[in-house]
C-alpha cells in the first residue's frame, strides 16, 4: 500500500461515513481541504481545534491528531505548539 492520498469527493459539507471505503482520518482530511480551499479557513487563520473538531465530527481526538499531522506533511497547514493548527498558503499549480 502506498502513501495516503486525500480521497477524492468530500465536499466542504460532507458527512463522514465511518462505513465507507477511506478511513475517517483521510475523509475528515478532505473534508478539511475542502474548506480551506472554499475559503472557510483562510491562509494563516488557524482552523478549528482539535477539541472543536472532536465535537463536530464525532471522532476521538487521537483520529484528529492524525489528520492534522497528515495535512501538516503534505504542506497545507502548520502545527504551533500552544497555539493552534494554522493554514499554510496555498500555491496555485
Amino acid at each position: 500500500m502506498g502513501e495516503p492520498t486525500i480521497p477524492a469527493g468530500y465536499g466542504p459539507d460532507a458527512e463522514l461515513d465511518p462505513e465507507g471505503p477511506d478511513p475517517v482520518w483521510l475523509q475528515l482530511a478532505a473534508v478539511l481541504v475542502a474548506r480551506i480551499e472554499r475559503g472557510d479557513y483562510p491562509p494563516h487563520r488557524p482552523i478549528p481545534s482539535i477539541t472543536q473538531l472532536v465535537q463536530e465530527f464525532g471522532l476521538a481526538r487521537g483520529t484528529v491528531r492524525k489528520t492534522t499531522a497528515f495535512l501538516a506533511e503534505e504542506g497545507r497547514v502548520r502545527i504551533v505548539s500552544g497555539k493552534g493548527v494554522f493554514v499554510l498558503p496555498h500555491e496555485e499549480s
